[in-house]
């Protein structure tokens, strides 16, 4: 998912990634575990919050 200049990845493991996109080189920015469960939808962004849906629930992550 792309936030600006930033890009987002909810692999199946709930360990959400940010990092910076480039042609050269990984630059991981952070990495949040954000489900207890595996998750298998992907995030949806919606200004600074993000809506995450794991195996069990949803739940509502505020950037700031």
């Amino acid at each position: 998912m792309n936030a600006g200049s930033v890009l987002f990845a909810l692999p199946s493991n709930s360990e959400l990634v940010a990092y910076e996109p480039s042609s050269q080189d990984y630059k991981e920015l952070a990495q949040i575990k954000v489900a207890d469960t595996p998750t298998y939808a992907h995030p949806v962004i919606a200004g600074n919050r993000i809506f995450v849906k794991d195996q069990d629930m949803l739940t509502l992550w505020a950037i700031e």
